[in-house]
C-alpha cells in the first residue's frame, strides 16, 4: 500500500509557516492576531454539577433595610465591600489587533504526524476499503468547465486527499491514554504555547464554555438544550474580546487532571486552572464568568492570589446565601434589589424581569438611594 500522507502532501515544520517580525517600544504593546500562510510545499521523507455542600457556619450578619417604591426588601449588610485596591491597574492594550505571520517552532514534529497518519491508514486496511466520498468535496475535482476550476486537484487526486482526510493522526494509536483528547495533545499543547506567546491579555477577560459541533458516536459530548449549538464537545476557555488565550477539553464521563483544591468543586478546579494560566504575577485581572461557573468558594480563592471576579450565581451554588433565595412565584416589582456579604463576596438579588442573582468581587452596594 502506498504512503497516505507522502512527500508530495505534508511538510516539515520548517518550511510550513513565513517568519514575520513585531516592532513595539514596551511589551504592553506586545499585540499579535496569529494567522497561519500555508507555502508550496517541499518534500518530507516519511509521511455541575457544582458541589453543593452548603456552608452552615455562624456568620456575623447586620441587616438594613432598602426601599424602591412602594415595596421593601431587607437588604443584608456586613459592611461596605471595597472596590479594587488602589494599586489595581487596568491594562489596555494602547494598539488595535493585526495580522502577522509566525515561523512553526521546531517542537512541532510534522513529521510524526505523517508518520502516526500512515501507521493508522495501515491498520484500517487503507488501501482495501473504499472512500466515502462527501459530494461537496468532489466539487473541489469536478472538471467540468462550466464550473469553477479549483487548483488543489493539479496538486493530488481526490481519493489521495480523502485518504488524508480520514486516517489523519496526530499520535500513535497504540498508545495507552487517560483523556480522549490526549491524542491530540501535540498540537493543543502548541497551540496554546503560540496564543500565550503572541498576546498579553487586558484586564477583564471572561471564562466560557466553547461547544464544537458533534452529532456522531462519542461517549464524551454533551446535549445542552436551547444552545446554538446543543450538541458536541465541550471545551472551556479563557478568553479576551475577540481572542481565545487558553482552553481545557473536558468529558462528560472522564474528569480532568487538574490539581484539586480543598474546598473547590470540580468546575471550580477547571477555572481555577485557566486562570492561573494569565500573567496574574505582573498584571491585574478580573474575570467575568455566567452561573455555570460561580460559586462563593470560587471567588474566595480567586481574591486570595490578587484577581477579582463577578458573574451571575445560581441559587443553589456552593454558599450562595439563603437570605436571597426568593421564589420565583413572589412578585416583586422591577429593580427591586438586596445584597448580603458573606465571607467577603458581595451576594446580590435582582428583579429583572425575572429574580437575577449575582456574586462580585469587584463591586461594592453603598446605601439606599
Amino acid at each position: 500500500m502506498s504512503s497516505i500522507a507522502g512527500s508530495s502532501t505534508l511538510v516539515s515544520s520548517s518550511t510550513f509557516i513565513e517568519d514575520a517580525e513585531l516592532y513595539t517600544n514596551n511589551e504592553e504593546e506586545y499585540i499579535s492576531l496569529l494567522t497561519f500562510c500555508q507555502h508550496s510545499l517541499n518534500n518530507v521523507d516519511s509521511d455541575n454539577n457544582d458541589d453543593n455542600n452548603d456552608n452552615n457556619e455562624d456568620k456575623n450578619i447586620n441587616t438594613e433595610s432598602v426601599h424602591k417604591g412602594k415595596c421593601k426588601l431587607t437588604k443584608v449588610i456586613q459592611q461596605k465591600l471595597s472596590p479594587p485596591s488602589s494599586n489595581f491597574e487596568y491594562f489596555i492594550h494602547s494598539k488595535s489587533l493585526h495580522q502577522v505571520s509566525v515561523r512553526l517552532p521546531s517542537d512541532l514534529n510534522v513529521d510524526t504526524i505523517v508518520v502516526n497518519t500512515n501507521l493508522y491508514a495501515l491498520t484500517k486496511d487503507a488501501g482495501a476499503i473504499g472512500l466515502f466520498k462527501l459530494p461537496s468535496l468532489d466539487q473541489y475535482w469536478n472538471e467540468d468547465t462550466r464550473l469553477p476550476v479549483h487548483h488543489i486537484s493539479k496538486q493530488m487526486s481526490l481519493k489521495r486527499f480523502e485518504q488524508i482526510k480520514r486516517f489523519l493522526h496526530v499520535s500513535s494509536s497504540a498508545i495507552t491514554i487517560k483523556n480522549y483528547f490526549d491524542k491530540l495533545e501535540l498540537l493543543l499543547s502548541h497551540i496554546q504555547n503560540v496564543s500565550k506567546h503572541f498576546y498579553t491579555p487586558n484586564s477583564n477577560v471572561s471564562v466560557d464554555e466553547i461547544i464544537i459541533q458533534f452529532s456522531g458516536r462519542s461517549i464524551h459530548t454533551v446535549q445542552i438544550k436551547n444552545k446554538p449549538t446543543p450538541e458536541g464537545f465541550k471545551i472551556l476557555s479563557l478568553c479576551d474580546a475577540g481572542y481565545t488565550y487558553t482552553f481545557l477539553p473536558t468529558s462528560c464521563i472522564s474528569p480532568n487532571d487538574v490539581k484539586k483544591i480543598n474546598g473547590l468543586s470540580q468546575t471550580g478546579c477547571l477555572v481555577l486552572h485557566l486562570v492561573e494560566q494569565l500573567p496574574y504575577h505582573r498584571f491585574s485581572y478580573n474575570i467575568y464568568m455566567d452561573n455555570y461557573f460561580s460559586s462563593v468558594p470560587l471567588y474566595q480563592h480567586l481574591w486570595q492570589i490578587g484577581i477579582g471576579a463577578c458573574g451571575t450565581v445560581r441559587k443553589n451554588a456552593s454558599g450562595f446565601p439563603k437570605e436571597l433565595k426568593v421564589d420565583k412565584s413572589i412578585k416583586l416589582d422591577w429593580d427591586i434589589r438586596s445584597g448580603v456579604i458573606i465571607n467577603e463576596v458581595l451576594a446580590v438579588f435582582w428583579q429583572d424581569n425575572g429574580p437575577v442573582t449575582i456574586l462580585s468581587m469587584i463591586h461594592g452596594l453603598v446605601g439606599e438611594e
